[in-house]
C-alpha cells in the first residue's frame, strides 16, 4: 500500500514479525531518505520448534504475544500516519499458525497474515535498493526458518526464490548444544532444497547479505580484524576472507561464537549455521565481493509504501536535506555553494566518476551548516563523526570516509581526525587530498559569504591560466577582506595556482 504523494515528511511503523525475532521500528520519512527513531526487538523464536514439531514454539508464541500488545500500544501512543506488518516464513509454514494469527487479531487488531515467499523475497530486495540503489547482484536474506535468493539488475527487483533452509528449520532446536555440530548432515538438506529450485548462475557479481545472524558474523570479522570503522552497512569482504570467516563459524569457532560478548545468546546461536549457509552460497554463487546490508524485509516494506515518485528522488541527497533541517546556516545555502564552486570542478581532484563525485559534492553541501551550535574547538570533530556513522544511504564506506572527511575540512585545516586508521585504511593519500582540497574551497565560500546565499551569489571564483581569481560584483567589494584572501591563498597553495583578488 502506497503511502498519498503530498508530504515530504511523516512517520510509520513497521511490525516485522520473524522466525526468530518480533520486531517494532518506527521511521522518520523525508522524501526518499528514512530514518529508525525507535527499534525494539524481542528474539521470541517462533520457528525455534519447526523442525521438531511442526508447530510454532509454545514460549514463542507467549512471548510473541506480548510483544505485538505492547508495539501496538506505543504505536497508538505515538499516533503514527500508518502501520505496516512482515511476518515471515514461520507463521507460513507452522501447522498452528493460522490459530496464533486469529489469537493476535483478537487480541490486538493486528493482521499478521504472513508474506508470501515471493513477496518476502521482492520485498527484501526493495529493502536493499533503498539502502543502496546502485545494487547490482544478489541478495541473500536468511532468516530463522528461510533465505530467499533474488536477482537485482541495476536497482531493479528481478527472480527470486524462496528456500525453506532457515537454521531452524534445518538445524532444529539444537543450535546451541555444546557437543558436536552436523555440518554434514545439514550441508545434504541444505544442497537438496538448493538443488529443488536452481538458482540462475552468475558468476562475477556481488552477494549482498541480509539478515541477523550474517550481520552479527559480520560484526565479529570487524572486531577480530580490528577493521576501525564501526559500520555494518556496505561493509565489505572479498571471497575467500568470507569463505575464511564461514568455516572458521561454524568450525573451530563456534564455541567462540555461542558465548560472544554483546550478542544475545538466541542471536548466537544461529551464526555457526550462518556461516555454513554462506559457505556453500560461496561456493555455488561464486561472487566478486560480499557486501553486508542493515536494510531488508523492514526497509522493503517501507519503501514500498512511498509514491513511485519519492522513489525516483536521490535518497542520500534527501537524507543529508533531513539530517540538516532545522539548521539556519544550511537553510538555502546549498544550491547556491554548488553554483559557487561549480568553475573550479575542471581543476579540482576527482576521487570518483564524475556522476558519483557531483553526487558526493551536492551531499557535502547539503550537509554544510550542521555544526551549527556546536563549541568551535570541536566542531569539526563531531561534523567528522556524524556524517561517518549517519544514517545515510547510497554510500560505502570510501564514500561515506570520503564525504566525513570533506565536511571535516571545511571546519578546520587539521590533517589528524577522531578516526584517523579508518580514513587512512579506506582512503588512498590522493584521495585524502582531494577530500581537503573540496573542504577548504567550501570555507573559502562559507568565509567569503559569510553564510549568505545573497552574497554568494555577488562573488565569483575564476580559475584562469594557472590563477585562481575571485571577484565580487559592483557595490559588493567590500565584503572582499585580507580574511577571504586568505582562504582563497590556502587554496591556490593546495592546487598550484596564484590567486587574484579583482
Amino acid at each position: 500500500m502506497q503511502q498519498p504523494d503530498n508530504s515530504l515528511h511523516n512517520r510509520i511503523g513497521v511490525l516485522d514479525i520473524g522466525s526468530n525475532s518480533v520486531r517494532f521500528v518506527i521511521y522518520e520519512l523525508f522524501g526518499a531518505a528514512f530514518t529508525p527513531v525507535y527499534n525494539e526487538k524481542v528474539l521470541a523464536g517462533l520457528g525455534r520448534s519447526l523442525s521438531t514439531t511442526g508447530c510454532l514454539n509454545p514460549r514463542g508464541k507467549i512471548e510473541a504475544m506480548a510483544a505485538l500488545t505492547r508495539f501496538k500500544t506505543l504505536a497508538e501512543a505515538q499516533k503514527l500516519d500508518h502501520i505496516l506488518i512482515g511476518a515471515t516464513a514461520a507463521l507460513r509454514v507452522a501447522s498452528d499458525a493460522d490459530q496464533f494469527i486469529q489469537e493476535v487479531k483478537d487480541t490486538t487488531g493486528l493482521d499478521i497474515t504472513p508474506v508470501s515467499g515471493q513477496q518476502e523475497a521482492y520485498l527484501t530486495a526493495q529493502g536493499l535498493i533503498a539502502a543502496e540503489p546502485r545494487a547490482n547482484g544478489i541478495a541473500a536474506d536468511l532468516g530463522g526458518a528461510s533465505l530467499e535468493l533474488i536477482k537485482i539488475n541495476n536497482g531493479e527487483v528481478g527472480k527470486g526464490i524462496s528456500y525453506p533452509i532457515g537454521p531452524f528449520q534445518v538445524a532444529g532446536m539444537d543450535l546451541g548444544l555444546k557437543g558436536d555440530f552436523d555440518t554434514e548432515s545439514m550441508r545434504a538438506k541444505i544442497l537438496v532444497e538448493l538443488d529443488s529450485k536452481p538458482f540462475p548462475k552468475t558468476t562475477s557479481e556481488p552477494l549482498y547479505l541480509i539478515g541477523g545472524a550474517w550481520r552479527n558474523l559480520a560484526g565479529v570479522h570487524q572486531k577480530r580484524h580490528l577493521y576501525p570503522m564501526k559500520t555494518l552497512q556496505a561493509y565489505e569482504l572479498m571471497p575467500g576472507a568470507a569463505q575464511d570467516l564461514a568455516r572458521w563459524a561454524y568450525g573451530p569457532g563456534r564455541h567462540d561464537l555461542l558465548h560472544w560478548p554483546q550478542i544475545n545468546q538466541r542471536r548466537a546461536e544461529t551464526l555457526p549455521y550462518g556461516g555454513l549457509l554462506l559457505d556453500i552460497l560461496l561456493d555455488r554463487l561464486s561472487p566478486s565481493k560480499i557486501v553486508i546490508s542493515s536494510s531488508g524485509l523492514r526497509e522493503g516494506l517501507v519503501y514500498d509504501y512511498m509514491p513511485k515518485s519519492f522513489q525516483k528522488r536521490d535518497a542520500l541527497l534527501d537524507g543529508c536535506r533531513d539530517l540538516a533541517t532545522g539548521n539556519l546556516q544550511g537553510l538555502g545555502f546549498a544550491e547556491p555553494l554548488m553554483e559557487f564552486l561549480k568553475p573550479l570542478e575542471n581543476i579540482l581532484p576527482h576521487v570518483f566518476d564524475t556522476e558519483n563525485e557531483t553526487r558526493l559534492r551536492q551531499a557535502a553541501c547539503q550537509l554544510v551548516g550542521i555544526g551549527k551550535g556546536l563549541h568551535p574547538d570541536y566542531r569539526a570533530d563531531l561534523v567528522f563523526e556524524d556524517v561517518l556513522y549517519a544514517p545515510l544511504a547510497g554510500l560505502n564506506h570510501k564514500e561515506r570516509a570520503y564525504l566525513a572527511l570533506i565536511l571535516f575540512h571545511s571546519y578546520t585545516g587539521r590533517s589528524k581526525t577522531t578516526n584517523p586508521n579508518a580514513i587512512n585504511l579506506l582512503l588512498t593519500s590522493r584521495e585524502r587530498q582531494a577530500a581537503l582540497i573540496y573542504g577548504t574551497a567550501i570555507r573559502l565560500a562559507i568565509v567569503a559569504s559569510g553564510r549568505s546565499a545573497l552574497v554568494l551569489d555577488k562573488i565569483h571564483i575564476l580559475p584562469e591560466n594557472g590563477v585562481l581569481r575571485i571577484r565580487a560584483d559592483k557595490d559588493w567589494e567590500s565584503v572582499l577582506t585580507e580574511r577571504v584572501t586568505h582562504r582563497l591563498r590556502k587554496l591556490g597553495q593546495l592546487i598550484s595556482h596564484k590567486i587574484q583578488i579583482d
